[in-house]
């Protein structure tokens, strides 16, 4: 009862993010590199955890239904957090704390992390398309075809500046098939989100609404981290516990924020 009353502030969560949030910035910044690692992997599954708790709030009154395409992102998100939340485990306190490995690449975490894209990018594209049909009817098609050029273009750059990166860290050594399969799928999974994103954020615009806008900003940042690690990893400065960690954590505290909001659009 109390929780439910708290809800009603719209500042509650939002605060406690922002103290997260700080939390995080403090540690990173101030952490001695012997014990990154294990602050890390102690901070990072505890980080993440957090959309899929936040979610449990309205799980109940959020019914999953393929005709209402609001349903439809908000539990595919959901199953997303669920997912990465699983991979963060065993990367951070199977492979870093249990067997003290730095950057375990690859291994039984990738499955998951890969897996998580899925229902994320299904879940806004579907969603997003939905919108598109609903308001289609006030769009040029030079916008449209702004929209979907911006869209692809801003893909293909990031993938081919990702790619690149990537191949660099190997500085000229041959790739193992797995690590090339999964060099692979990381670089198109990210160029397949940021197309969406950026399709919603030049063509829906001020109809997507804050949950949406929220999750958008999460995913942006999720890239952003991606395209930061493989710069680090190609130059030989990225290890466990690096401060370029934080977008990765913020986009987690973001997640949470928006089933807040979907918490209380439902309450």
């Amino acid at each position: 009862m109390r929780l439910a009353e708290e809800l009603e502030d719209p500042y509650y969560l939002y605060s406690i993010g922002l103290v997260l949030l700080s939390i995080c910035v403090y540690v990173y910044i101030n952490i001695y590199p012997e014990f990154a690692m294990n602050v890390s992997a102690i901070l990072y599954p505890a980080i993440a955890a957090i959309p899929v708790v936040v979610y449990l709030v309205s799980i109940r009154k959020v019914s999953f239904s393929w005709e209402d395409k609001f349903s439809v992102m908000i539990v595919f998100q959901w199953i997303g957090s669920i997912i990465w939340f699983v991979g963060e485990i065993i990367w951070c306190w199977y492979y870093n704390l249990y067997y003290g490995l730095g950057n375990p690449y690859p291994s039984i975490a990738d499955i998951f992390y890969v897996g998580a894209y899925f229902p994320v990018i299904m879940g806004l594209a579907i969603y997003i398309i939905y919108l598109y049909r609903t308001i289609k009817l006030e769009l040029t098609r030079t916008q449209l075809l702004a929209g979907i050029s911006s869209a692809i273009g801003a893909g293909v750059i990031v993938g081919a500046i990702y790619w690149i990166m990537t191949i660099a860290s190997y500085a000229g050594e041959i790739i193992p098939l797995d690590e090339f399969i999964l060099n692979i799928l990381y670089v198109l999974l990210d160029a397949v989100l940021l197309v969406v994103i950026v399709f919603g954020f030049i063509v829906i615009r001020g109809k997507m609404g804050r949950i949406l806008l929220l999750f958008l900003v999460s995913c942006l940042l999720i890239i952003v981290y991606d395209v930061s690690f493989a710069y680090l990893e190609a130059y030989g400065l990225y290890y466990d516990g690096h401060p370029v960690e934080l977008l990765d954590l913020i986009s987690y505290i973001v997640d949470a924020l928006a089933f807040y909001e979907v918490a209380k659009l439902v309450k």
